[in-house]
């Protein structure tokens, strides 16, 4: 086992979860807490950002599920058609007939968050109030395969439940097009970088007892494919329903293999909608394919000439201040420094990275890579250390 616990350099609290995700309140989800939560306690998440589609021109806030869970935080949010993800972090009324800009402002003044997502799309990249962009989302690396959801049913058939996270690790591709317009974007103001499960766990067909007695049948995208009387088949398959409800239920995308693909880790004070916002807002975060290992402990930080951390992920500093930039892996990892969009250096199968040589002015980020078959495979993509 090649796993070491880092040293903890990085005084705030390191907390894991999701942004951009859908229940039962979307159009294209039945999702419910009953399934999300034992998810998302299986993945080790402390957080939850929904995104469910809107309802209505004017969107109401709290909505769907909101709260604390067993420990675990619900924050309500929407998405909108034109790739805009918005959690209010209030009770209020979002006006969807208003311009566009217009309702980030009013967001972002209100102490709300707007992340960009569905990056691959065309958006207002010059509009300075959204704070944060997609630079990763499973549906956006599933669009970008020539083989799509039929090749995805096949190797879950042949492969089963057992290696059903690999089925989905099959579709990974590195966003490089959406990587290099966030790192250009940077150059001119703090974009923070988050990564999306834009979970539904609805590419699925299921079937339960309705208070009827009738049988519902759900195929993809949650839809109803049929509610008829039992029949043959139904008296074959179905068994009483289980405590979710669903007698029958086949999946491609169960909500915890979504959030086992990819997670967001946030360094923050504590475990509140605020904080979590105002830290992932900062760049106090990373993200991590955890279903290739757990990234939990990993920190990118600088230190200045007695060997302190003096600016963490996210951080600006300047540039006479920032001795040397350090990074710590819980495995051994193949690290590469990212200056302003380009590879700086990079050293293979360490647990810690160490740079001070001629530190200049410029966007500093780390990508971190496992070492899969003699392939660097990237794991871990941290947000930058901005130095001036």
């Amino acid at each position: 086992n090649s796993y070491k616990q880092p040293e903890k350099f990085i005084s705030l609290n390191e907390y894991k979860g999701v942004f951009h995700m859908h229940s039962y309140w979307s159009h294209d989800s039945r999702g419910t807490l009953e399934e999300i939560l034992p998810a998302a306690k299986k993945a080790g998440f402390s957080f939850l950002f929904f995104s469910d589609h809107a309802r209505s021109k004017q969107d109401t806030f709290p909505r769907s599920i909101s709260g604390v869970y067993e420990g675990i935080l619900f924050e309500p949010g929407t998405e909108s058609s034109s790739g805009l993800m918005i959690s209010p972090l209030d009770t209020t009324i979002l006006d969807w007939t208003k311009d566009q800009d217009s309702l980030i402002n009013e967001i972002v003044l209100n102490n709300g968050l707007v992340i960009y997502v569905h990056t691959e799309r065309e958006h207002n990249w010059n509009n300075p109030d959204f704070q944060a962009m997609e630079i990763y989302n499973i549906h956006t690396d599933y669009l970008d395969k020539n083989d799509g959801l039929f090749s995805i049913i096949i190797n879950l058939l042949i492969n089963g439940s057992k290696y059903h996270h690999w089925v989905i690790r099959e579709i990974y591709d590195e966003q490089t097009d959406i990587l290099f317009n966030w790192d250009n974007l940077n150059k001119n103001r703090r974009i923070t970088g988050v990564a999306a499960v834009d979970a539904h766990n609805n590419q699925s067909i299921r079937a339960k007892y309705l208070p009827d007695e009738k049988i519902e049948w759900v195929g993809p995208n949650a839809k109803t494919m049929s509610i008829d009387e039992p029949g043959i088949l139904e008296n074959i398959l179905l068994d009483d329903s289980n405590k979710n409800g669903w007698a029958v239920k086949w999946e491609v995308d169960p909500y915890f293999i979504s959030f086992n693909h990819v997670a967001n880790h946030v360094f923050s004070d504590s475990l509140s909608s605020l904080s979590i916002k105002n830290n992932l807002v900062k760049g106090h975060a990373f993200i991590s394919f955890q279903s290739l290992a757990k990234a939990d402990g990993f920190q990118f930080f600088s230190v200045d000439k007695n060997n302190s951390v003096n600016a963490i992920l996210g951080d600006s500093i300047k540039v006479e201040n920032a001795s040397k930039l350090k990074a710590v892996s819980p495995y051994p990892v193949k690290f590469e420094l990212i200056k302003d969009g380009k590879i700086l250096i990079s050293t293979e199968n360490e647990y810690l990275f160490e740079y001070g040589n001629t530190i200049t002015k410029g966007n500093y980020r780390i990508v971190a890579k496992l070492n899969f078959n003699d392939q660097w495979v990237s794991w871990v993509f941290t947000n930058p250390i901005y130095i001036y």
